[in-house]
């Protein structure tokens, strides 16, 4: 089993993003709704056009915004479990 660290985030296809500025409106065309993202979010998902780590995204998210590393993990861990329950990424191991 990959430890959690090294496991890829990868958006789940069939939806499409509009950007709103900084944030970012998820049309999910299948079931005629929409979801938005603040700018925190919206640059997750920009990063996640590329699968990632959960280290590499943690890194870029600190580099972007001035948060520290804790802080950043933590939320941005709230964040990943959000996404994954709600069918809009996945885990991609290969």
């Amino acid at each position: 089993m990959t430890p959690e660290h090294e496991q890829l985030y990868a958006r789940q296809p069939g939806y499409v993003a509009a950007n709103l500025g900084e944030e970012l409106a998820i049309l999910d065309l299948a079931n005629n709704s929409y979801i938005g993202f603040n700018a925190t979010a919206a640059h997750v998902w920009r990063l996640l056009q590329e699968p990632q780590t959960f280290v590499g995204l943690s890194q870029s998210m600190v580099q972007e915004f001035d948060v520290d590393e804790e802080r950043c993990s933590k939320e941005l861990s709230v964040l990943l479990d959000g996404l994954l329950k709600a069918g809009l990424i996945r885990i991609d191991n290969g």
